[in-house]
């Protein structure tokens, strides 16, 4: 008999929540839907903010770099119910400039140092940027109107570059020097992740969380400097590259890398790590 019951127990329940989950579904002709928490379908789109924890204490820290705090601005395409495409991109650049002359004539007995406006020309420009596109696909699967859970994977790929330029001339001469040093990496990498997303409103709004792992590759991450001269009217130039890796495990092998003057030069790296990446979604229909 206790048998019986428990049995019973579970086919009204197992009959009740049946019917719960069907007047959530939005997939489906019926007049009770709930409105709230409704998901998207085939042909919607929406924007998603991605933000990771690393990202985040970068924001929140003191000392954080612009750079780190970037987030993963994506465009999600409902290309059916459950196969949903996704494109990012992140960008970021910093400039500087300095221009002017050095005084030349804030010589030792000068009554009035500095601010003569006659002297060695100078200038010094420094750019860093990056762009980074991410490619994607996500397979989600049925869910209620609340829950959307779902499998993905996307390629990151992009670029990184710096430029640092510097030109010295003398004044009242044909002396001059100028040297110019660049990066162009290329980096790409792969994303497998799962996520959740929280339906809080009628279709345009939830809230998301990803786990996965991440692998990223940089190519050419080194600097190539070119510099030209001339000393006493006698012209010189040359080129060399040098080294970009900071995180050597070997401390000797890193100082030598550091110092040393390459005639030519291959440097590449490549990392994995975890990943959990908040979301904001915005959904359109």
């Amino acid at each position: 008999m206790k048998r019986i019951s428990v049995f019973l127990g579970l086919l009204v329940a197992l009959t009740f929540s049946t019917k719960v989950e069907a007047q959530l579904s939005d997939r489906i002709n019926n007049p009770s839907t709930i409105k709230a928490g409704a998901r998207p379908v085939a042909g919607n789109f929406g924007f998603f903010l991605g933000l990771g924890l690393n990202q985040i204490e970068d924001i929140t820290s003191e000392q954080t770099k612009v750079e780190n705090a970037i987030p993963l601005i994506n465009v999600r395409y409902y290309l059916s119910d459950d196969l949903v495409l996704r494109a990012g991109i992140a960008v970021w650049k910093r400039s500087r400039i300095l221009e002017g002359e050095i005084d030349t004539s804030s010589a030792i007995g000068n009554r009035f140092p500095g601010g003569q406006g006659v002297g060695d020309k100078y200038e010094h420009r420094e750019v860093d940027a990056y762009t980074l596109l991410n490619l994607g696909i996500e397979k989600h699967f049925k869910p209620s109107n609340l829950i959307d859970g779902y499998v993905g994977a996307s390629l990151p790929l992009g670029y990184t570059r710096g430029a640092l330029y510097t030109n010295r001339g003398v004044d009242g001469s044909t002396d001059f020097f100028t040297e110019e040093t660049t990066r162009l990496s290329f980096v790409y990498g792969a994303e497998v992740f799962v996520g959740l997303n929280a339906f809080v409103a009628d279709l345009p709004l939830a809230f998301g969380i990803e786990f996965g792992f991440r692998g990223l590759g940089v190519r050419g991450d080194k600097f190539k400097t070119e510099y030209e001269g001339s000393d006493g009217g006698v012209g010189y130039s040359g080129e060399f590259y040098t080294n970009n890796i900071d995180d050597f495990e070997n401390q000797t092998v890193q100082a030598e890398a550091d110092n040393v003057e390459f005639s030519s030069l291959t440097a590449r790296t490549f990392d994995t790590e975890g990943m959990i990446r908040l979301s904001i979604n915005y959904y359109f229909k």
